[in-house]
């Protein structure tokens, strides 16, 4: 038999946890319950809302800003789904943003995933709709149907190529080709070898470009053309320096005097070859008199003893 004690401490024990119970729900759920929210709607057109349950998040960028509060059927248009939402009060929801629905994991839930936005758009009033944005599932099957579209166009194009008559004449080709190389196997050779032999030759003059390169860069090193572009520097600044137009006037002038001692050398020249042409005259009719006087000795040596009449 329970006494009136063991019914008091009952009696206390409950009331102490339904007091608990009631200040956790009110910490945990009063909060939520007590937010202000702003309401707003998206309208999805000829769009399925498979895997979008109430109560799902509502997220901007992955951030959660509310959840869905309602999904129904428009009933001046079936092929729209409304869907209303409730998003933390004081959230800047812009005219320009999008609500795309978005696959959560592999569970097959979907959630309300607003994006764009820019900083120059007005705020959106709430109670007004937000633009539907496309689903992640009608991206992938617009995808799907274009690269159907292009699969169809190449098999198209490769049916065309492989029909009976390209297919003959790519027979003909083939056959002609290796008509050619049969043909032409030794002018196909010496080519090979050629251009073997210019490959060598390529690589030696490759090697002399490197050993040319290398030996730039010694002389680089060396300080030689240091040395020459010093000494060219201060030559050409002692001719800055100098009155250039007095050293153009003095190699004018030398100019004129050596042409001028030319002139001269050249009349003297013409003045002794015609001294020396008499002398040699002069000479030759000499020898020729001596040749005489020789002949009559050797024909007449008693000559030399006696005068001829």
């Amino acid at each position: 038999m329970v006494t009136k004690t063991q019914k008091f401490r009952l009696g206390i024990f409950i009331t102490v946890i339904s007091i608990l119970m009631i200040i956790f729900l009110v910490m945990v759920a009063g909060k939520n319950i007590m937010e202000k929210r702003d309401v707003y709607n998206i309208r999805y057109h000829d769009t399925s809302v498979t895997g979008l349950q109430i109560g799902g998040p509502v997220k901007y960028r992955g951030i959660g800003i509310g959840r869905v509060e309602d999904i129904s059927i428009d009933p001046d248009n079936v092929t729209d789904i409304l869907v209303t939402v409730n998003i933390k009060s004081g959230t800047p929801v812009k005219t320009d943003m999008k609500a795309s629905l978005i696959p959560i994991g592999i569970t097959g839930l979907v959630e309300v995933e607003i994006s764009g936005g820019s900083q120059d758009a007005e705020l959106l009033e709430p109670g007004s709709f937000i633009r539907a944005g496309q689903s992640t599932f009608a991206s992938i099957t617009g995808k799907a149907e274009v690269i159907a579209n292009k699969f169809e166009i190449l098999l198209n194009n490769l049916n065309t190529i492989t029909n009976e008559e390209n297919a003959k004449r790519l027979k003909n080709i083939i056959t002609n080709v290796d008509s050619i190389i049969d043909n032409n196997q030794s002018t196909i050779s010496n080519t090979v070898t050629s251009i073997e032999v210019i490959s060598k030759n390529f690589e030696y003059i490759t090697k002399d470009i490197r050993t040319l390169i290398v030996r730039l860069d010694m002389i680089m090193e060396s300080g030689k053309v240091d040395k020459i572009v010093t000494n060219t520097e201060k030559i050409t600044t002692e001719l800055a320096d100098s009155d250039f137009r007095q050293i153009m006037a003095d190699i004018h002038k030398l100019t004129i005097d050596a042409n001028s001692t030319i002139s001269h050398i050249d009349a003297t020249h013409l003045e002794s070859r015609q001294d020396l042409l008499d002398t040699i005259e002069s000479l030759r009719e000499a020898v020729d008199y001596l040749s005489e006087f020789a002949r009559q000795i050797d024909e007449e040596p008693s000559l030399l003893l006696r005068s001829k009449n």
